[in-house]
Order: C-alpha cells, then structure tokens, then sequence
C-alpha cells in the first residue's frame, strides 16, 4: 500500500490523468485543509462523511488524523481516480453517485453496521462528522439532505461561496437573512470559521469561499413534527418576496387576509412588518398560531 500522497501531489497527479475538468477548484494548502478537519473537530476514529472529495486532498487530510472516511463522488474521472490513489488505505470507502439522489440515512446506517462488524467490542457508535468543500451549484440542496439527518451528526464544516456562507449566520434584521438562517437556526447553531480568498484553490475561481461550522442541537428547536412543518411552510412562503409586507408575503398560503392579520397580530407583530425583520422566535409563535389553518 503506498503512503498517503501530500494535496498538491494528487493534484497534479490528477490533472495529469484527467481528460475534463468541469470547472472544478481544488484546496492544495495542508493548513487550510487541516484548518477545515479542525473545525470539524476530526479526531482519530471518527467517521466522516465528506461530500465531493475531489482528488482527495480534504479526504487524506482527514485520513492522516486517523479517522474513517465515506465520501460521495459523481465525476466518474474522480472516481477512478479515487480508486487508484485512496480506496487502498483502510479507512477510506467511496460512493459513486449523485448525493442529492442518495438515501443519506441508509447510506450511514449501512455503513455503521460495517463499521460494528469490523471493530471489537460493543461500545455504542459515536455520532458522524460532516467536513466538505461543497459542489457551489448545489451547495444549499445538500445542505437540506444533511439537515435531514442532522441528528446523526455531532459537528460539519462545510464549505459554501462567502455570499451563501453569510446567509447561513444572518441574524434577525441583516440583509442576508432569509431562509437558510432560519433553517439552520432549526437544526443547529451556526458561525463562519474560515474565509479564503481565490488564490486558495487552484485554479482559483471568480468568487470568496468560507467555511460554516454547523454545531447540531438535539433534536431541533421545534420538537413538534406538525409545528415544524407549519414553521417550515411559513418561512419559505414568507422569503419569496422579500419586499412584501408579511401579510402580503404570506398570502399564497392560502390563508384568508383577515385571519392572516388576526393571526400576526395575536403574536405581537406590527402588520407592516417585512420577514426579514421576523426572528425564529416569532415565526414559531405565528407557526404556533395558524397550523391549523395551514394542516386544511
């Protein structure tokens, strides 16, 4: 078996093998790459699922601290690349796909029930660890498919463009904040550790990257299956026109106006107010309030 290679090696090996590129950027600094294991808090043994490994830079950072790697790939160039350089060290199991088209929780499951099989002893597993320089075009779908399973997780550090990273960590009343904070607000406690310039990546892209350190709840903050839905389905109608005022953003709801204003002044809102000035607090008390009307 050979040695772990450095990032810059496999990327240069790759980019020598390789017959397309799809636009894609790679980390080759060891501190920036150990920088994003560490805000993972990736430590020997853990299980860690990273998504769009890329030549494996992130992959053998992770690898040389000892843990376990399950990485998903779609470009079949990286695949077999992965194939020559990674899947021979123990610790490191591949998956080739689409992740938005894979079951996340049966994908950790199976995997889990290797890992007991393999290890002695009968002590309970400990929760999975999530560390990615996400696929941009995609990066906020995986997010919701991780946010499914979030209670698997003990810590992610995922990697976003900087512009997206700021709409995670958005607070009540910022220009940013909209879905994604609120969301994540659900699942987790968020904050950016890490921005890096273009010339972090080679080749370097048009755009700043950071990386947002998610830190799973338990459970979430909305227990209530109903009343999550109810929230959910009030937040995502409430952003779809920004500008609108939250009676008038909240009418494809189908709710009646009246009720609708009955409902957001029962909470303590001003019927002028904007959803971007609505913080999680309020929007699961106004979620509180009508999901009755919501569940018809």
């Amino acid at each position: 078996m050979e040695p772990l290679q450095t990032a810059g090696e496999l990327v240069r090996r790759y980019e020598r093998q390789a017959k397309k590129r799809f636009g894609q950027h790679f980390l080759v600094d060891p501190n920036i790459l150990g920088g994003i294991a560490a805000a993972a808090n990736i430590v020997e043994g853990d299980r860690v699922l990273e998504i769009g490994p890329g030549p494996g830079t992130l992959s053998t950072t992770i690898l040389g601290l000892g843990a376990n790697v399950l990485a998903v790939e779609l470009d079949r160039d990286l695949v077999a690349f992965l194939g020559e350089v990674l899947a021979p060290h123990p610790g490191f199991d591949l998956i080739e796909g689409d992740i938005l088209a894979q079951n996340l929780a049966e994908i950790l499951a199976d995997y889990d029930a290797k890992f007991v099989a393999d290890s002695p002893g009968d002590a309970p597993l400990a929760k999975w660890k999530c560390a990615a320089n996400l696929p941009y075009n995609v990066a906020t779908e995986v997010f919701f498919r991780l946010a499914d399973v979030m209670e698997r997780f003990d810590s992610l550090a995922l990697m976003f463009q900087r512009e997206v990273a700021l709409r995670f960590v958005a607070g009540c009343g910022d220009n940013e904040y909209g879905v994604l904070a609120l969301m994540s607000q659900l699942y987790a406690d968020s904050e950016i550790v890490m921005t890096l310039p273009p010339g972090a990546f080679r080749p370097p892209p048009r755009v700043h990257s950071a990386v947002v350190r998610f830190q799973p709840i338990a459970g979430t903050r909305i227990p209530d299956p109903e009343l999550r839905k109810a929230f959910k389905t009030l937040v995502r109608q409430s952003f779809q026109t920004r500008r609108k005022t939250l009676p008038n953003a909240l009418n494809s709801t189908g709710i009646p106006k009246p009720r609708l204003k009955e409902a957001i002044e029962a909470v303590g809102l001003d019927l002028r107010v904007r959803p971007e000035r609505v913080s999680f607090d309020e929007f699961v008390a106004l979620a509180t309030e009508l999901r009755a009307d919501l569940a018809l």
